[in-house]
């Protein structure tokens, strides 16, 4: 599996990773250097091993993956 980052005003491939974790970084490092509509462009694809493609987030909701999965648990008590 190979999961993409895609920028969708310019069809223009921005990254690929072997894992989930490493693009949403990207993402989030992205989002937090730039401000948070870097993403608004940005969509993240997963293309699995028979070729198959499918968007898991793009845009504000990819934003907040990114945010979600690799900021630590804020729970309290």
């Amino acid at each position: 599996m190979m999961y993409a980052l895609w920028d969708i005003e310019t069809n223009n491939l921005v990254a690929e990773y072997d894992n989930k974790r490493d693009a949403l970084a990207l993402v989030l490092y992205s989002t937090q250097h730039n401000g948070p509509h870097d993403a608004d462009s940005l969509s993240l694809d997963i293309e699995e091993d028979l070729g198959r493609l499918t968007t898991i987030a793009h845009g504000a909701d990819l934003a907040a993956l990114a945010f979600n999965a690799t900021s630590p648990d804020r729970r309290t008590g």
